[in-house]
């Protein structure tokens, strides 16, 4: 099935916003089988599907942004912010 740009932008934009596969799914008007291919794609990280990849660069790309401003919370003093840097690090180390 091939998708618009249009169409993989929107799946970018709605990652960014945290929306769950199923609701991106919802939004492209997807059949319950289109749906949980979707899903799965997704669990599976597998990239060679451009909606999979546009969810992914989405989420990160927000999730980049999301810990840039916790990370400068943190600097300026915030102790829930320095919490957060302190749980990303442990989890990364695992």
């Amino acid at each position: 099935m091939s998708f618009s740009e249009e169409q993989l932008k929107e799946v970018e934009e709605m990652a960014e916003l945290f929306f769950a596969p199923e609701d991106i799914a919802v939004n492209l008007e997807f059949n319950e089988d289109k749906t949980e291919g979707f899903v799965a794609a997704v669990i599976f990280k597998d990239t060679a599907n451009p909606l999979v990849s546009a969810y992914l660069r989405g989420w990160m790309t927000a999730e980049v942004a999301l810990r840039k401003a916790i990370k400068q919370s943190a600097l300026n003093g915030s102790s829930p912010s320095q919490q957060a840097m302190l749980n990303y690090q442990k989890e990364a180390r695992k």
